[in-house]
């Protein structure tokens, strides 16, 4: 696992004027990849299909190159979806049938399971501070007087 800071996103220091100095590379080579079509793969359950179009439809700064990454994450929505429901039908936490009791595998399971979606969330910058740190978006309080700037203006535009 990396230590320290990651490194700071090129657009986000092309947005703060490159305070590094450092030789950013020339703008001109960037290309533009094609954003990830909003179809859902077949395979999908419902957990993740909801999870696909939610995704497809707020995340606009996901690539077609993302989509390897998104199947996978909605796929392992649906299976935790699945493991959902079989904790629940299974009665006993502990089992006692080979002569000792044992937790119930599905637990451990879920709990991998759990830390899986929380990389891959984060890999495609699907929280908070995956956003900030990629420079999609600015994790930011709003302050009283931002507060009161926008209840005037609400009053104003519903007039």
């Amino acid at each position: 696992m990396p230590v320290g800071r990651p490194p700071t996103p090129t657009e986000r220091k092309r947005k703060l004027g490159n305070p590094g100095k450092r030789a950013l590379p020339d703008a001109a080579n960037v290309v533009a990849l094609p954003p990830v079509a909003d179809d859902a793969p077949a395979q999908l359950g419902p957990a993740g299909r909801a999870v696909w179009e939610l995704v497809t439809d707020q995340c606009k700064w996901l690539a077609e190159s993302d989509r390897p990454t998104l199947v996978m994450l909605c796929e392992k929505f649906d299976r935790r979806q699945d493991f959902m429901a079989r904790l629940e039908a299974s009665d006993p936490v502990l089992y006692t049938d080979k002569g000792y009791a044992y937790a119930n595998p599905l637990v451990g399971m879920l709990s991998t399971l759990e830390q899986e979606l929380a990389k891959l969330l984060g890999a495609l910058g699907l929280t908070p501070a995956d956003r900030t740190r990629l420079g999609v978006a600015e994790v930011k309080a709003q302050s009283n007087l931002e507060k009161l700037l926008q209840r005037k203006a609400e009053r104003g535009s519903g007039a």
